[in-house]
């Protein structure tokens, strides 16, 4: 055996007093943590320590010193530990290479120049005792110390970079926010700065930041990894146990904590899909003094991987340092938003309603969301005014506040458009769900007013967006038509825009800068519609690459080709009121489900038809959906009576459908297979000639696959030789006069 002497008491005690010690931080930790996870990983860890210290103890106890079952307890602590790691993850394994590579290079090169440099000097002088020897040790010893933490900054940055890639400079941004915004008062601003490089910083999916409104937490910026994809949408209820938890704890929330932890088994589905959707993997609260302002949202890491104790410590010191800034923001907004109250009633006042109806007209743009317009006016309200005088008047305009405030949702807004009209912005309300929040109010108004004796009622008028306009002075306009219809009618009474005949829209002055600003938003929905399934995606410019060779091959003027491009690419701009669950649903559809489907094509015409510039696309798009035998929609036109553009552009959504993925339909067809099933179904769903005419566009490439090699130049040669083959139908068909669009 091997002999310790005294030195046994001193490992004993040494032992004793690390063992002691780790159990108490372990249990300290334990007791601190409400993360399920966090505490199996402490768990695992006291009993490797317990497993340790008991197979150790056998020194003290010479009977059992023959008998080597310390490496028992080695063994088994290793082996807990490494279960540990890679099952809970205590240990951020890149975090201890980088900083361990980090430390170890720089005390490995400043020991090999220092020794170097001492053995340079003893070669000199050949004594280690004389003065000047001991003086240049100590005069080169002082040096290296104090550059020891510059040195290691260099070396940690340049090993960081090595092992961040190209996510280094962004992690560097998001370090450096604070510098970047410490006098940024802009609400918009700042979370742009703040989310702008968090993506590729963090490899995350989506980072989102949730803001108080009305209480709830609402998601009102986002950014994606992929630029151009939707930003999932999330809202949190002030009652949910998600916000309950954030507010009382300065930790991050893991996914997997919501779905183990017994706290949050009364999470509502609705916020529960919202987590799903999103794919949230971390939520951390943004305190100020102890309040939370704000929530930050990461989705998850597209590497499938795991936020790393050196993210989560990234991200916290974010939070922290974005949490002032954010409360000053929202404080600065307040002060502007009191500005913007009506001193009678308390509500929004009708210069700020402008404002906020453009920032939701940009919201729904960017997230591929729909909201409603509700205008409300007081019957026979000069009557009152003049009988009981406008003391009185004042006292009913201000009870008339405060039942629209009690009757609408918490992300509604209310204003005082003026007089004894008022107005309302439903956020996320199809129209159905506005008319039934009217008629809340209509009746909330009609029995008060009854209960008190008197004689007054409310006339309402709403309209959806983009259904009934998309730009501001357009949605108003309906919305003021549909509220003038309800007056006509006899009043007391509810009117939907669409129900009603709106003033011209074209003598809105939609032209100019003004046209260009509403082309602007079109195609942004546009964008938005083709960002809402990931089926489609990119569809529309697929569609319009195929629909502009079958026109260049029919000889279309420069113009109409213009014409026809546009259209290809906001032919599905309908699909804007198609839910996601629909567009992804897998299956066949049920008779139900296919009424918004058969609606797209009439309300893409609805959107677009005030457009001067876009007047030339409308029969293409009202009609893409036709048959050449007359069983299309949605208005069962047959042959040649469907407009041309809309066969070409029925044929090129057709082939590009055929040929990507569908979540109705398992896999995709081949080339070949889609040109055999338009040459099938030529003459009963396609126009005949044409599917002609764009399979012999595809000839030259396919006999470049069997080894024929044409040029561009050949397959330009041939596309004349089809114009002209074609001529006489080509030109009845350009000629035709599609029907007029109602």
């Amino acid at each position: 055996g091997i002999y310790y002497g005294p030195w046994l008491y001193l490992m004993i005690i040494g032992g004793a007093w690390f063992t002691g010690l780790s159990v108490f931080y372990l249990v300290q930790r334990y007791r601190a943590s409400k993360d399920p996870q966090s505490r199996n990983r402490v768990v695992y860890l006291l009993i490797g320590v317990s497993l340790l210290a008991v197979f150790s103890a056998r020194i003290a106890f010479p009977a059992f010193s023959r008998y080597p079952v310390e490496h028992l307890g080695h063994l088994s602590n290793a082996l807990l530990i490494s279960y540990a790691i890679s099952g809970y993850k205590p240990l951020d394994v890149k975090l201890a290479i980088r900083k361990g590579l980090a430390h170890s290079s720089l005390v490995v090169f400043i020991a090999t120049s220092y020794l170097l440099m001492l053995s340079g000097l003893h070669y000199f002088v050949q004594s280690w005792t004389s003065p000047i020897t001991i003086a240049a040790i100590i005069g080169m010893a002082f040096p290296m110390v104090v550059l020891f933490n510059p040195l290691l900054q260099i070396v940690q940055r340049t090993i960081d970079k090595v092992f961040y890639g190209a996510a280094y400079d962004y992690r560097q941004m998001v370090l450096n926010f604070s510098r970047t915004t410490s006098t940024v008062l802009d609400l918009d601003k700042l979370a742009e700065e703040m989310l702008k490089p968090l993506p590729k910083a963090m490899n995350a999916t989506q980072a989102s930041l949730l803001l108080p409104s009305n209480g709830d937490f609402t998601l009102q910026f986002g950014k994606r990894l992929i630029e151009g994809q939707q930003v999932m949408p999330m809202n949190l209820s002030k009652n949910s146990p998600i916000i309950s938890w954030l507010a009382g704890e300065h930790e991050p929330l893991s996914r997997e904590l919501i779905d183990v932890a017994p706290e949050f088994r009364g999470l509502c589905e609705m916020e529960r899909n919202f987590i799903e959707s999103a794919k949230i993997e971390l939520l951390l609260p943004v305190k100020s003094d102890g309040k939370l302002v704000g929530i930050l949202a990461l989705s998850r890491k597209r590497s499938g991987g795991f936020y790393s104790s050196d993210d989560i410590d990234l991200l916290t010191k974010l939070g922290d340092e974005a949490a002032v800034a954010i409360e000053n923001a929202q404080l600065y907004a307040q002060a502007k938003d009191r500005a913007h109250i009506d001193e009678l009633t308390g509500l929004l006042n009708h210069g700020y309603f402008h404002d906020r109806l453009d920032e939701e007209i940009a919201r729904c743009s960017r997230f591929g969301d729909i909201f409603s317009l509700l205008f409300l006016d007081l019957d026979l309200f000069k009557a009152y005014n003049d009988v009981y005088g406008h003391l009185a008047g004042d006292d009913i305009l201000k009870e008339i506040a405060r039942y629209i405030a009690d009757s609408i949702r918490g992300i509604d807004i209310a204003f005082r458009y003026g007089g004894d009209e008022f107005t309302v912005i439903l956020p996320q309300a199809p129209l159905d769900d506005a008319y039934n929040i009217a008629e809340r109010i209509r009746k909330r108004v009609e029995s008060e007013m009854d209960s008190k004796g008197v004689a007054l009622t409310c006339s309402m008028g709403v309209a959806s967006w983009p259904t009934d306009g998309v730009m501001r002075e357009e949605i108003i306009q309906a919305a003021d038509a549909a509220l003038y219809h309800s007056k006509q009618a006899g009043r007391n009474r509810i009117s939907l825009a669409y129900e009603t005949t709106p003033p011209q829209a074209p003598e809105m002055g939609v032209e100019g800068n003004g046209e260009q600003e509403v082309l602007s938003t079109i195609h942004a929905l546009a964008a938005t519609v083709d960002a809402k399934d990931p089926y489609t995606y990119g569809h529309s410019k697929k569609a319009c690459q195929y629909a502009t060779e079958i026109a260049e091959a029919l000889d279309y003027s420069e113009e109409r080709i213009a014409t026809i491009r546009a259209a290809a690419l906001l032919h599905d701009i309908g699909k804007i009121r198609v839910s996601d669950r629909l567009l992804a649903k897998r299956g066949p559809l049920r008779d139900d489900d296919w009424d918004p489907i058969y609606a797209h094509p009439k309300l893409g015409v609805a959107i677009l038809k005030h457009v001067k510039s876009l007047s030339g696309c409308l029969a293409a798009i009202q009609y893409h959906h036709e048959r050449w035998d007359g069983g299309g929609y949605p208005a069962g036109l047959e042959g040649e009576n469907i407009p041309l553009d809309a066969r070409i552009l029925t044929v090129a959504d057709a082939y590009d459908a055929m040929t990507s993925s569908r979540p109705y339909r398992d896999g995709r067809l081949t080339h070949q297979q889609a040109v055999d099933e338009l040459k099938h179904n030529a003459g009963t769903q396609f126009d005949p000639e044409l599917v002609r005419v764009f399979v012999a566009l595809w000839e030259p490439l396919d006999s470049k696959k069997a080894g024929g090699g044409l040029s561009r130049l050949t397959r330009k040669s041939q596309r004349q030789r089809l114009n002209h083959s074609a001529s006489v139908k080509a030109e009845g068909l350009v000629d035709a006069k599609p029907p007029l669009v109602h």
